[in-house]
């Protein structure tokens, strides 16, 4: 029996072994389990958050497709999963089903193409750097990259091939769920798709010596590459339609662009804009209100007033000169060379020119391209390590995409070159054994010293930082008493301060739980990514706080915020705007976050 056993195991390694799919995705359910089991997965941004509770119905009575910057689509995708077991949160098992897909079939297309041992060098590589980095901090952007590249290197690989329909449709619904994910990724991948694209019509211009056959294969790759355009921009246009035919959604979404434009700018001080500003109303405690994220006052700062501020505010960056020495600068201070994820392209740079000597040329051509997509970041003062996980993904990805089956001329160099598989191998998952090891210290934090402990490593969501990865959120002691204050008295609004609250409080949330419909009936950001979403001013209105900053004086309406934050502003707004006496008291301190009550005198 035991032996019979044995050779039922023995055969069953050997059918995944020779089946590439097969191989594909047990290593990526291997590596998968081993990131759910010994690491804490966690949001990286409370954007995704958001989008989360916004689909369970936590802002409403109901469930809510628009999830504000991800296609309506994926939110009509998900809803029927959240009417059969409403509390799991299927926008998370999504969006890592997603990227579990993505590193699958770019393994299985590495598997076919390469030598065994070289291809699961790669995929080593790649999991371990890459896929440990968007699995534990799921976000949405990161998650976009992965999707577009991985469906669209694997659909030009599977037409240029001649590839089965079949892989090529799984590519192609991979892409297109990427760019429902965020569709402005595409410009960020178009670059290195670009190249691809250029360098396979020339391979196959100059190895197809009958030009009525070229030109057949040609017209079925342009025809399968236009219907998926057409695809992913009718998807387009579908979100575009579903947020333009409600007038709410659409004023929503208009004002979003608008509060993006400013608070996503370089800030140049008031003085830059003062003489633009004054024109349309914006005093100097104004615009800091805006750029701190405290415009909550559709009267004062209405869509009109956004919009003319955020052009003004464009039109000044437009002529503004940076210097090359500033460039310079800004980027070694950023710490680019120090990210794994640049490491890891270097590593599999230094390969290819030992392994690929025919094709490293294309390095060159690929990091010139991710090197113009970074240096545009620094130019427009837009650096976030999201964008940069996905310049170095795509630049990554595009690189092996070269990557051909070695010949190897005798047995002798055909060892070697598998120790020097071996060893990559080998270093990548030793290197990947911290992460395997939490960092226990939350057990010695308790709900009032959360807060710090949150801060401390997550407060600056734009940067990496490696603790963010051993950080344990989802255990130990909450902010019980802020969350019992609000969900035990109803009768009260309870405003948050974007600065003080936005990175910090969700992360008491455990990210695996659906957030319960309606939780958040008495509870909003002062001002943020939901300021006008139909949802919340629904909420506002109930508590007659449809002017959220002016509502701060209403008896029952009270603000989570801290004294040394944007306090002073608010105060300062009111007494500008509306109560010259206006005042604020501190109501309650509870764990660490500050309650204040503002008064009209």
């Amino acid at each position: 029996m035991d032996k019979t056993k044995k050779t039922s195991l023995k055969n069953c390694i050997s059918k995944i072994w020779k089946s590439e799919i097969l191989s594909a995705i047990t290593l990526n359910l291997l590596f998968l389990a081993s990131i759910l089991v010994f690491c804490d997965v966690k949001y990286e941004v409370s954007d995704d958050f958001v989008m989360s509770a916004i689909l369970s119905g936590a802002y409403g009575g109901s469930l809510n497709p628009h999830l504000i910057f991800i296609n309506v689509l994926w939110g009509y995708l998900l809803t029927p999963f959240y009417l059969i077991l409403p509390e799991i949160s299927w926008y998370l098992i999504f969006q890592l089903l997603l990227c579990f897909l993505s590193f699958t079939i770019l393994s299985y297309m590495l598997l076919k193409k390469l030598n065994r041992s070289m291809a699961l060098m790669v995929i080593t590589l790649l999991l371990t750097v890459f896929g440990s980095d968007a699995y534990i901090l799921m976000q949405f952007t990161k998650t976009a990259m992965i999707a577009v590249m991985a469906g669209s290197l694997v659909f030009l690989w599977a037409l240029f091939e001649q590839r089965s329909l079949r892989i090529e449709i799984s590519a192609a619904i991979l892409c297109v769920i990427g760019t429902w994910f965020r569709f402005n990724i595409i410009y960020l991948a178009g670059g290195f798709l670009l190249f691809i694209l250029i360098v396979e019509i020339v391979r196959v211009w100059k190895n197809e010596t009958d030009h009525r056959r070229f030109w057949l294969k040609m017209r079925k790759i342009i025809s399968a590459g236009l219907l998926l355009i057409l695809v992913v921009t009718g998807c387009k246009l579908f979100d575009d339609y579903s947020y333009n035919k409600d007038p709410e959604y659409k004023y929503f979404k208009e004002y979003s662009e608008a509060r993006a434009a400013i608070v996503d700018a370089s800030d140049y001080g008031y003085e830059a804009y003062a003489e633009e500003l004054q024109k349309i109303g914006i005093s100097e405690n104004d615009y800091k209100m805006m750029r701190n994220w405290n415009f909550a006052d559709n009267e004062v700062f209405s869509l009109d007033i956004m919009q003319k501020a955020a052009d003004i505010i464009q039109d000044y960056k437009k002529n503004v000169e940076i210097s090359k020495e500033v460039i310079i600068e800004e980027i070694q201070n950023r710490g680019l060379q120090g990210y794994p994820v640049f490491l890891a392209c270097v590593v599999l740079t230094i390969l290819s020119i030992v392994f690929q000597r025919k094709n490293c040329w294309t390095a060159i051509v690929i990091w010139g391209i991710g090197f113009a997509y970074i240096l545009y970041c620094f130019l427009i003062e837009r650096t976030v390590y999201r964008t940069e996980y996905a310049v170095f993904l795509g630049g990554f990805l595009t690189l092996f995409y070269f990557w051909e089956k070695l010949e190897c001329e005798n047995k002798r160099e055909f060892i070697e070159y598998r120790r020097v598989c071996v060893i990559i191998n080998t270093v990548c998952l030793f290197l990947q054994l911290p992460l395997y090891l939490p960092d226990r210290s939350y057990q010695d934090v308790d709900s009032w010293g959360r807060k710090e402990y949150i801060e401390n490593t997550f407060y600056e969501s734009w940067n990496y930082k490696a603790s963010k990865y051993r950080k344990i959120v989802n255990k130990g002691a909450k902010s019980e008493e802020l969350i019992n204050e609000i969900e035990t008295h109803k009768e009260n609004l309870y405003l948050l301060d974007f600065q003080t609250m936005m990175q910090v409080f969700y992360y008491d949330w455990n990210p695996w739980k659906a957030i319960p419909t309606g939780e958040f009936d008495n509870v909003l950001y002062l001002a943020g990514v939901t300021t006008n979403f139909p949802d919340c001013n629904q909420i506002l209105q109930t508590y007659d706080a449809e002017q959220p900053l002016k509502a701060l004086t209403n008896e029952k309406v009270y603000l989570v915020d801290s004294e040394w934050k944007t306090l002073d502003q608010k105060v300062q707004y009111l007494q500008e705007r509306y109560y010259p006496e206006a005042k604020a008291e501190l109501y309650k301190e509870l764990d660490g976050y500050q309650i204040w009550k503002f008064s009209k005198e």
